[in-house]
């Protein structure tokens, strides 16, 4: 039995059940029917909230939904469950919350097919860019449903899906093929001290595409939805129940498995961190659940209220627990991002600073790396540099904006920490 529930893939199973079971729970089939197609529907932009879009039980069949094809996508390709391919699954499910659906999604896929087809390489070698492509989908569904082709060349209604589908089957397809080699590139501008690479990467595309699409005065970029916290406690339910699940298979592999934590604890988690392959199954795990009841208690400590994007900044933080985060490295930079906002006028008032306390996270290898104070210093910076990362990308394509702004902080710090320290830029992890 035990070999059987140590494998992080049975965790993602069981995190599929559970999701499916809740949704059935608190709506009906109609309802939840209904909720969906609304969720499909969405231009899907920053910030536009599925729970407020479809509700609850639309919402989790939505996330239920994507984990599922990405979980068969990993065994049809037969790929092995490393630290990144988990990172990349939690993320998809935490953004499946407010952003992507499948509708959105695939195309990107496809593109990155046709790019590894065209290169003559084996798919299974992108597939971690596949994972973390799809913090751009807003644009598929935006050019579908945010733009009123009709109105705009003067034809009548129903040519806004003849127009509206292929603009966006074929915006997707092409973002999807040139992301590979522009993600590869963009590593080096941080050196590995953003865990959000693809997000900078889909940050600089997204810039590309809201320039030229606010050259139209006819579109309107303005189309981000309100969120809700109707569904806290059910989300924070979800949220320890799924960070104990986590925690269970890890006691139920190695009851020992905590005295081997702090070797984790010590690595920095700069890229590429895979704490699967480097401390096993059991201690990622192990730490994907203490960082899941970690936010927990921040979000309780601030009487912050979960609401779709802030539940999708929890799984993102529970997925790099396999990938790069630790609480050691994680705390210092959140902590920055709370000061940051204590300090000047910005508020968590707004959904983009609650959100950036969790996605601050992105910067934590700098903190795991170069101590504490330098870490509290990171968070800061980037709660303060994310306002404009966003004007940058006016139209809320890209989903990873904190994975955009994280990029310009690491660039900005690094250099200036290898200096001081006489640093090569290489550590053991």
């Amino acid at each position: 039995m035990s070999k059987i529930l140590m494998k992080p893939r049975i965790a993602l199973i069981v995190m599929f059940v559970l999701l499916f079971t809740m949704a059935l729970y608190f709506d009906d089939i109609p309802t939840i029917y209904r909720g969906y197609i609304a969720i499909l529907q969405s231009p899907s932009i920053l910030i536009s909230d599925y729970l407020e879009v479809g509700g609850l039980g639309a919402t989790l069949f939505n996330v239920a939904t994507i984990l599922l094809i990405n979980v068969l996508m990993i065994s049809y390709l037969k790929m092995r469950m490393s630290g990144p391919v988990f990172a990349g699954i939690l993320t998809i499910a935490g953004f499946s919350f407010f952003g992507k659906n499948i509708f959105n999604t695939i195309p990107i896929y496809i593109g990155i097919y046709i790019y590894a087809r065209s290169q003559k390489l084996d798919f299974k070698s992108f597939f971690i860019v596949v994972l973390f492509s799809t913090g751009i989908s807003p644009i598929v569904s935006f050019m579908i449903f945010g733009i009123d082709w009709a109105e705009w060349f003067g034809l009548a209604p129903y040519w806004n899906y003849w127009i509206g589908v292929p603009a966006g089957v074929l915006v997707g397809m092409f973002t999807g093929f040139i992301l590979p080699a522009f993600g590869a590139h963009t590593i080096r501008f941080h050196k590995g001290y953003n865990l959000y690479n693809i997000g900078f990467a889909l940050g600089v595309i997204s810039m590309l595409f809201s320039a030229l699409l606010r050259s139209f005065e006819a579109i309107d970029l303005d189309q981000g939805g309100p969120t809700t916290e109707l569904y806290h406690s059910e989300l924070m339910l979800l949220t320890i129940v799924l960070s104990l699940v986590f925690i269970a298979i890890a006691y139920v592999n190695d009851l020992q498995v905590h005295k081997k934590y702090w070797t984790l604890m010590k690595s920095s988690g700069r890229l590429v961190s895979d704490y699967i392959r480097d401390y096993g199954r059991s201690v990622s795990m192990l730490n994907v659940g203490v960082l899941g009841l970690m936010c927990v208690i921040v979000l309780w400590a601030l009487n912050f209220e979960i609401n779709g994007p802030i539940m999708g900044g929890i799984l993102t933080v529970m997925g790099f627990g396999a990938f790069g985060k630790h609480p050691r490295n994680c705390l210092p930079v959140m902590l920055g991002a709370y000061l940051a906002v204590a300090l000047t006028d910005f508020t968590f008032d707004g959904i983009g600073m609650m959100t950036a306390l969790l996605f601050v996270t992105a910067v934590a290898p700098i903190a795991g790396r170069y101590g504490v104070f330098i870490g509290v210093l990171a968070g800061f910076i980037h709660v303060v540099i994310t306002p404009l990362a966003l004007v940058f990308q006016e139209g809320g394509f890209n989903l990873y904006n904190n994975g955009f702004a994280a990029g310009f902080v690491a660039a900005l710090m690094i250099p200036f920490l290898e200096a001081i320290t006489k640093s090569n830029g290489e550590e053991e992890n």
